[in-house]
């Protein structure tokens, strides 16, 4: 497969006042004699909704660290200041109401046509459920940063449990993500996203380890394919063999999900059961660039357990924070030789949902 890089975008100045703008997109329709492809991107609006905040109360939101918006009521939210359609948004809290604790979901992205779907939950101080989990392999000495939708951020500098200060509403949804890895290593989220029953949740897992290695386990391409049932994810069931990582059992399977959105958990096949292909990948060698590791080496592909070809094929497994890719273009191997050349293919990768992030 090859990979090419995505062309960048360029950004109007955002300080470009609302009444400038309108006044140029009404020339820019005049001039065209109609409402066509506008090459600007055009406008939008970041919106949301506000629940579960108590009567004669107040809290403020900010957008990207700015746009203060002050709000006393529940229901529908939408911040004032207009943004070009691709700018990247944030939303925050500054001010939390008095004697109740508001956290944001889905509070990050970027800003498309379609409607944004920020949450912003709030609950009594002492009130609603914690969120937490476990962390291992946190390197002594360092810390891994954890998110919640953007919202709140929480260092845990060693492995065990760990548990964000601010409690959440029955209903509220969460995804924990790493905001920022330890020095040399990527960070892997399981169970890290959801919506909050009338219970703690504690069963968000991060597991930390060097670049340089391959970890165990079930990673699924980001990808969402169409199916006869819904949609399908491929999946990939990582098991190292042998000393010194001498090879890596790949077992190729699926992840089917009952929408075309391949939302929520779904349910894994057994890749032996399939008639998928399994590959053997053994590293030759690897290397660190800026945030991420490359391994190079051969692989051979099986079907039931059983050799299909007895011919080498030259790819890459590469691993950048939460994901894994392959490359096995012989022409992008041939022309990025090394991890930090890499790093635009890999990103273009990502983006492109070609690549597998854990189950």
């Amino acid at each position: 497969m090859r990979f090419t890089l995505p062309p960048l975008i360029q950004r109007a100045p955002a300080h470009r006042s609302f009444t400038a703008l309108c006044a140029l997109s009404v020339c820019v329709l005049a001039a065209c004699g109609g409402g066509g492809d506008d090459p600007s991107g055009g406008l939008g609006s970041v919106s949301g909704v506000l629940s579960g905040l108590e009567q004669g109360k107040s809290l403020v939101l900010q957008n990207n660290g700015g746009d203060d918006l002050a709000l006393s009521a529940n229901g529908a939210f939408a911040f004032a200041q207009p943004m070009a359609l691709g700018a990247s948004y944030a939303v925050t809290v500054k001010a939390q109401p008095v004697g109740q604790q508001c956290t944001v979901g889905q509070g990050t992205g970027t800003l498309t046509a379609a409607p944004t779907n920020v949450r912003v939950d709030c609950v009594g101080v002492g009130a609603g459920y914690t969120l937490g989990g476990t962390v291992s392999g946190v390197p002594a000495g360092q810390a891994v940063v954890l998110t919640n939708a953007g919202g709140e951020d929480l260092a845990v500098a060693a492995d065990g449990a760990f548990t964000f200060p601010r409690p959440l509403a029955a209903g509220a949804s969460y995804s924990v993500t790493v905001k920022t890895a330890p020095a040399g290593s990527g960070c892997v989220v399981r169970n890290g996203s959801g919506v909050v029953a009338a219970a703690a949740v504690n069963t968000v897992a991060v597991r930390c380890a060097p670049l340089s290695t391959l970890p165990d386990g079930e990673w699924q391409q980001d990808r969402c394919q169409a199916s006869a049932s819904g949609g399908v994810r491929d999946l990939w069931r990582l098991s190292v063999r042998g000393e010194g990582w001498s090879s890596v059992d790949v077992a190729v399977g699926t992840v089917n999900y009952p929408n075309g959105q391949c939302d929520g958990v779904g349910v894994a096949s057994d890749p032996r059961a399939s008639s998928r292909r399994s590959f053997w990948f053994q590293p030759q060698r690897s290397e660190a660039g800026t945030g991420l590791a490359v391994f190079w080496g051969n692989t051979q592909a099986f079907q039931y357990g059983h050799l299909v070809a007895p011919v080498w094929t030259r790819v890459a497994l590469v691993r950048k924070a939460n994901h894994l890719c392959l490359l096995d273009d012989p022409a992008t191997l041939s022309t990025f030789s090394t991890a930090a050349s890499l790093e635009p293919v890999v990103t273009a990768a990502i983006a492109a949902g070609q690549c597998y992030a854990p189950r």
